[in-house]
């Protein structure tokens, strides 16, 4: 019994030292500034109503810009709200390095990437509330800002997880999307849940019940046929939700995880990037010219942080 007790607390006092030495979200950043600038993106930290985002922007000046947001990363750990929701493998970012898109944007959930202090009292951010109101408007804030600094007037929306199902929230209060793509995505937040036996997500919004709103949105929704994570049958309750024949669902064969980067290329010049020039997609429109904005940083280690006031779009009202 003792030598029980002993192996017991060595393992404590093991897991407890390997925590210690995990990279903090505000760590994990810096490597990822580092490893996407060699591939021509910068560090932004973008601020919306209660919240700093982090993300990061490829190229300057063009009438289209491709959004990916990130999934929901290790919210949940045995049950309970992770302290710190950074994805282990941000597979969101992943795919946004591989798209050759003039200007491409890459944003990280609320709480992701960020110092400790920055993620107090926000917990529920990424558990009840991972999509909720707040989070929506967060998240089109964060856009806007960037829309504005590349003179944007189309979007083209790309969430995997549960930002798919953030980019489709998103996608029902714009006017300026003209594809959304999810991969893998949290389409049925209702249905997901019980699926899987757990409480519902009373903070959060349902994405399905915004499908039949995205009529003018041409759409793909890709799953993988072996995901037990996300269930495929969300996407083919989405699809059965919006019954109309501006949108696709597409079938990968892997998980939830692996196997999305080695497709990616493929799906990106067989169905993402035509989506994006579709006749039904929303036609361009000359560009504007963007506001004065600070100067783009010299160094992956530097960021371009907007004043923090909400640069607003053409939004739908609700």
């Amino acid at each position: 019994m003792f030598k029980r007790f002993s192996l017991s607390l060595a393992l404590m006092a093991t897991l407890a030292l390997l925590a210690a030495c995990a990279p903090t979200g505000a760590q994990r950043w810096e490597r990822e500034t580092q490893r996407s600038w060699a591939k021509g993106f910068r560090p932004l930290s973008l601020y919306a109503p209660t919240f700093h985002l982090s993300a990061l922007l490829k190229g300057e000046k063009n009438s289209d810009l491709v959004v990916y947001i990130e999934g929901d990363g290790r919210a949940i750990i045995h049950g309970q709200p992770a302290s710190d929701p950074t994805p282990r493998d941000a597979q969101s970012l992943e795919l946004a390095l591989l798209d050759p898109a003039p200007v491409v944007m890459y944003l990280a959930r609320i709480g992701q990437f960020q110092t400790a202090d920055a993620t107090k009292a926000n917990e529920i951010y990424w558990s009840d509330k991972r999509l909720s109101e707040e989070a929506v408007t967060a998240a089109n804030t964060a856009v806007n800002q960037v829309k504005e600094l590349v003179g944007a007037t189309r979007l083209h929306l790309v969430g995997y997880s549960g930002g798919g199902g953030l980019a489709t929230l998103m996608a029902e209060r714009r006017l300026d999307v003209a594809s959304l793509v999810t991969v893998a995505g949290l389409l049925d937040t209702d249905f997901w849940v019980q699926n899987r036996g757990w409480r519902p997500l009373t903070g959060s919004l349902n994405p399905i019940k915004q499908a039949r709103a995205l009529i003018f949105v041409p759409q793909i929704h890709i799953y993988g046929t072996k995901d037990q994570i996300i269930d495929p049958q969300l996407s083919a309750r989405f699809l059965q939700a919006a019954r109309f024949e501006n949108i696709t669902r597409l079938a990968q064969d892997t998980d939830h995880y692996s196997g999305w980067t080695k497709r990616w290329p493929e799906i990106l010049t067989n169905y993402a990037i035509p989506l994006r020039n579709s006749p039904t997609a929303l036609p361009a429109a000359p560009a504007t010219e963007a506001p004065q904005t600070p100067a783009t940083p010299e160094a992956p280690g530097e960021s371009l942080t907007p004043a923090p006031k909400p640069i607003f779009s053409p939004i739908k009202a609700k």
